[in-house]
């Protein structure tokens, strides 16, 4: 089953979901011409279920700049740390 991971940073600006679903729909297209009509439904239900996913029910995460990480840069790290 396809699994498309939305929390990934890659899928936040829109021309990239739209690319995406884009390109996989220009290929079910050419499969179709060609007369390929099992790889062009193939392709072409994957273009759906991009579709789906990436536009529609997409809910962006926090960017990555928002996420608080509790470390310590690693010139703040105390000498109590470190083993004689």
């Amino acid at each position: 089953m396809l699994n498309i991971d939305t929390s990934h940073p890659l899928y936040r600006p829109i021309w990239v979901r739209l690319l995406i679903v884009g390109f996989c729909a220009a290929w079910a297209v050419v499969e179709f011409v060609n007369r390929e009509f099992f790889w062009g439904t193939v392709v072409g239900g994957i273009a759906v279920y991009a579709g789906y996913v990436l536009l529609v029910a997409f809910k962006p995460g926090p960017a990555a700049d928002e996420i608080k990480t509790n470390e310590e840069p690693a010139d703040k790290i105390s000498d109590k740390d470190e083993t004689a």
